[in-house]
């Protein structure tokens, strides 16, 4: 059943659709964090530090192909909000082609230079050939991955987030189940854990398919649909590759900072992504209003009802400032517990590595839940050029720290940019949302908080 984001109760409205979306992004990040868990306490700290040296490239192939579909479930969102199924169907007929090119020709890419990326990250020689095993194989499968974004976000632009959480459920279990066949039954390493996050997304996208041809055959597209609209392909591309862009522009500024992090040794290279991997899962509920936030302010941007889209803004983000005020607490107690939980480890340099990441990323939770909230929904109002700018300002920032202060501060320096970053970009959205033209077309004054 569709939960309907353009009338009714606006705080039911967004709670319910954003809880489906929570545990789905959980039981996501769990099968990723448990290949970081069965590796630490199957293989060891050197190969955990060898997927963590590539932690930040998989999450820019991975993140690249989540803005893609983002972007396009952002069309399919309006077109819905709006009442036009054909021009949803249309859209969804479209992005499955243009996503098909996109990932094949990404996968061309990096088959051939995959050991020059890894190069340029400075990838220790003792974890290059355990690193390339793992990340080649994800970038080999992307295809798979952009399916099941473009599937999964398709059905959050109809209102339904409940049928990627099922099918998510399934997956994960397969995941864990295959990570364990894969390293302890086949020997495969490293390499098993990644060809077992390619399995559980494949199973993902099947049930999606599958769900979409017994339960919603009005959104299946025809033949006709995939006829070339100039207009809507040219509106798909900018979507697309603009929540692309921002979220790769992001990535690739991490993807610097991580060759700050490679250069320090495999202990904090272990300590870090037990860390960074404990962070993703800490920040669900923010990621999770984020993303309920992009289809609630598609459908009604597309409905032309702004101040239902303000009203909601506001309301999100104060539900993220009382939830990272409460685990800014809770990690003030246990951070060196947490990072021993996820890493296997009993290294003091790795715990205490872990901990101060924690520690000096978590009470700005507040602050990096404007800057997700407002940038999702500038694009999802089809502002696209602020949100890609903030991203800039993020690579920048990162470039910057990496280059001039991470030398002379060490991982101190690598603790305080995301703070010190997410500071900057949330204060330039701010700006922007706060001077919105579609809310002084309607005469209506927003606030961050209500």
């Amino acid at each position: 059943m569709n939960l309907e984001l353009t009338s009714g109760p606006l705080k039911k409205a967004l709670i319910f659709f954003a809880i489906p979306l929570f545990f789905s992004q959980l039981f996501q990040t769990l099968y990723n964090t448990a290949d970081t868990v069965i590796i630490g306490y199957t293989l060891g700290s050197a190969s955990l530090a060898a997927v963590g040296s590539v932690a930040a490239l998989f999450e820019l192939i991975v993140g690249f192909c989540t803005g893609f579909g983002q972007g396009l479930g952002i069309i399919a969102a309006q077109k819905y909000g709006s009442g036009d199924l054909a021009g949803y169907r249309r859209s969804l007929a479209l992005s499955t082609v243009l996503s098909a090119i996109v990932s094949l020709a990404i996968s061309v890419f990096f088959f051939f230079g995959m050991r020059f990326v890894l190069a340029l990250l400075q990838t220790p020689d003792e974890l290059f050939e355990e690193a390339y095993s793992y990340i080649s194989v994800i970038a080999g499968g992307l295809i798979i991955t952009m399916f099941y974004n473009l599937a999964a976000a398709f059905l959050r632009a109809s209102g339904d987030s409940k049928t990627p959480l099922v099918v998510l459920l399934i997956s994960s279990v397969i995941n864990v189940a295959l990570d364990f066949v894969f390293i302890l039954w086949f020997g495969m390493g490293v390499e098993g854990t990644a060809w077992a996050t390619l399995a559980a997304q494949l199973i993902s996208l099947i049930c999606c398919l599958a769900w979409i041809a017994i339960a919603k055959r009005e959104l299946i597209p025809t033949w006709k649909d995939f006829k070339w609209v100039p207009s809507m392909i040219v509106s798909l591309m900018k979507m697309g590759f603009s929540m692309a862009l921002m979220s790769s522009i992001v990535s690739c500024g991490t993807l610097i900072l991580q060759t700050g992090i490679n250069k320090m040794g495999m202990q904090l290279i272990a300590g870090h992504t037990a860390a960074r991997k404990l962070i993703s899962i800490l920040n669900l509920p923010v990621s999770s209003l984020m993303m309920a936030l992009s289809s609630f302010v598609a459908q009604n941007t597309g409905a032309n009802q702004m101040e239902r889209v303000e009203k909601g803004i506001a309301f999100a983000n104060r539900l993220d400032f009382y939830y990272a005020l409460a685990l800014t607490v809770v990690t003030i107690f246990f951070s060196r517990n947490f990072i021993m939980l996820i890493s296997g480890s009993t290294d003091p340099v790795e715990i205490s590595t872990g901990s101060l990441y924690l520690l000096t990323n978590i009470p700005f939770f507040p602050v990096l839940a404007i800057l997700l909230n407002l940038r999702t929904s500038l694009q999802s109002m089809s502002m696209t050029l602020v949100p890609i700018l903030s991203s800039v300002i993020e690579l920048v920032g990162k470039v910057l720290f990496t280059l001039f202060i991470v030398p002379f501060t060490a991982y101190y320096g690598i603790c305080a940019v995301e703070p010190a970053v997410w500071t900057a970009m949330a204060l330039f959205l701010a700006y922007f949302y706060l001077r919105a033209p579609l809310f002084k077309e309607q005469g209506i004054k927003p606030h961050l908080f209500r």
